[in-house]
């Protein structure tokens, strides 16, 4: 499929943006970044609609400020995909720590393989659905499952 510069630099910086939310460099609340019917799945965790993501966001902000949990998510290889629509895909490579800044290196928590499909809105480009598979894991990958009990409104 073939993009104009213009289409595919608005399209990465959604994606950019997404990252920069996830990792709280970014005071955007994340839902906004998808449709009103938007999705985000990662493996097994699914947050759909501006309810659920607006929960998911705000539980995981929630969790990192009393774990002290800092999180930088490298996104690499971004390219476009053969799709109905804007698809495109990207390696993320996901550095974390706990405790007070600057944190200590470590090697990468985890590393994944995302698929964002956009849509050009009159509000501006919002995603449709984001998935994600994880590569590798760590033992500091988040657990899923807290994540999908805060996007449904359940306590953990």
């Amino acid at each position: 499929m073939s993009l104009s510069a213009e289409t595919f630099l608005a399209a990465q910086d959604l994606v950019l943006r997404f990252w920069a939310v996830v990792d709280e460099a970014d005071d955007i609340p994340g839902a906004e970044l998808f449709t009103p019917d938007g999705a985000l799945e990662i493996e097994s965790f699914r947050a759909e609609g501006t309810a659920e993501l607006s929960r998911y966001f705000a539980a995981r902000r929630a969790l990192s400020t009393e774990r002290q949990r800092g999180t930088r998510h490298l996104c690499s290889n971004l390219r476009v995909l053969p799709a109905e629509g804007i698809r495109l895909t990207a390696t993320v490579t996901v550095f974390s720590g706990t405790g007070a800044r600057p944190l200590s290196l470590e090697a990468p928590s985890s590393l994944a393989d995302f698929t964002f499909d956009c849509v050009k809105t009159p509000d501006g480009w919002r995603f449709r659905e984001v998935r994600g598979a994880l590569v590798f894991a760590g033992a500091d990958t988040p657990d899923l499952k807290e994540a999908a009990q805060a996007a449904k409104g359940c306590p953990a």
